[in-house]
C-alpha cells in the first residue's frame, strides 16, 4: 500500500517508491468499457486507426488516455509552485527526457555516482508518471499526485493547446519539451507497435500520420504548439530537440539544469554514475 512521504523529504523522488506500481501509456489495447463519466466520454468520441485513438478537442489519443485528459481539465490536477512537466509526442526521446530530468533535479539527493541511485534500479517510467493514466484512476490518481513531494517531476503527450490553464498559464509551472525528426519518430513508432501488432504496415503509419490520424497527432500541430509557447514564454517554457541533445548532451543537460532552477549547471560523468545515454533509455523501454 502507496503511503505519503516522510515529512521534509525533497523531491523529485520516483513515483514508485511513493506511490507503488507506475501508470504506463499504452499504444495499442483498449481498456474495458465501465460506467465512469470519463469513459463514456471516450466511447463518443470519434474513432481511428482501428479504434484504438479518440479524437479530443481536435488532437488525437489513445483511448485509454482520455478519461484521465477530461478528470485533468475539469481541474483535477492541483497544480504546486515548481512543478515541472515534461512534454513530447510518441516516440521522440521521452523515455531519454525522463532520465536526463530525473538525475538533473534529483542530483542532491541521489548523486550521480552514488550505488542506491533510483536510475540503476528503475526504468524512468517509474520515476516520472503519465499525467493522463495517473488521473484516469480518478480521485485515486490525486491522491497519489498530492503524496509526492515538491518539486515534483511529470510527463505527458497532450498538445499544448489543450493542457489545463493551470499548466500552460501559470509562472509557477515549467514546461520542457522535445521534440524530434518525424521521420524517425514514424520509424520508431512503427517498430514498437509491431510488438503488439506484427501486420502493422509502415505504409499505413505514415498515411495515417500525413492525415493527422496518429497517437500524438497532428504532429505539426503538437510541435508547433510548444514551439509558440516556446517564444512566447521563454521562462516557462523549453524547447529541446532529439537530434541536438544526441550531439551535444552536456551543453543541453546544462540548458535543462538552468531552466528547472538545478545548481548543477556542470554535470560531470563520473564512474559508476547512471548512464541516460539514447541506448540505455532505448532498451528500457
Amino acid at each position: 500500500m502507496a503511503t505519503a512521504s516522510a515529512p521534509g523529504v525533497v523531491g523529485p523522488v520516483p513515483f514508485t517508491d511513493v506511490c507503488g506500481a507506475r501508470a504506463a501509456v499504452p499504444l495499442s489495447n483498449e481498456p474495458d468499457d465501465d460506467d465512469d463519466a470519463s469513459a463514456a466520454t471516450a466511447a463518443a468520441l470519434p474513432s481511428g486507426v482501428r479504434r484504438r485513438l479518440r479524437c479530443y478537442q481536435g488532437t488525437w489519443v489513445a483511448r485509454a488516455c482520455v478519461p484521465g485528459l477530461v478528470a485533468i481539465r475539469q481541474g483535477s490536477f492541483a497544480p504546486r509552485r515548481g512543478d515541472v512537466v515534461l512534454a513530447s509526442p510518441h516516440k521522440c526521446g521521452t523515455t531519454w527526457l525522463k532520465a536526463l530530468a530525473f538525475a538533473t533535479m534529483a542530483r542532491g539527493a541521489y548523486p550521480p555516482a552514488g550505488a542506491g541511485h533510483p536510475l540503476l534500479r528503475l526504468n524512468p517510467h517509474d520515476c516520472v508518471p503519465f499525467m493522463e493514466m495517473l488521473f484516469a484512476d480518478g480521485l485515486a490518481g490525486s491522491r497519489k499526485m498530492a503524496m509526492l513531494p515538491s518539486p515534483r517531476l511529470m510527463a505527458t503527450h497532450m498538445h499544448h493547446a489543450i493542457l489545463p490553464t493551470s499548466i500552460s498559464n501559470n509562472p509557477d509551472c515549467k514546461i520542457v519539451y522535445v521534440c524530434r525528426n518525424p521521420k524517425d519518430m514514424l520509424v520508431s513508432l512503427w517498430h514498437f507497435t509491431r510488438g503488439v501488432q506484427p501486420d502493422l504496415a509502415f505504409s499505413d503509419v505514415f498515411e495515417h500520420a500525413c492525415e493527422g490520424v496518429s497517437f500524438s497527432g497532428p504532429i505539426w500541430e503538437h510541435v508547433l504548439g510548444y514551439w509558440n509557447a516556446s517564444k512566447e514564454s521563454p521562462e516557462t517554457v523549453l524547447f529541446l530537440r532529439y537530434e541536438e541533445i544526441l550531439l551535444d548532451p552536456v551543453g543541453n543537460v546544462r540548458k535543462l539544469a538552468r531552466f528547472v532552477g538545478s545548481r548543477s549547471h556542470r554535470p560531470r560523468r563520473r564512474p559508476g554514475s547512471p548512464r541516460t545515454s539514447c541506448g540505455s533509455a532505448a532498451s528500457r523501454r
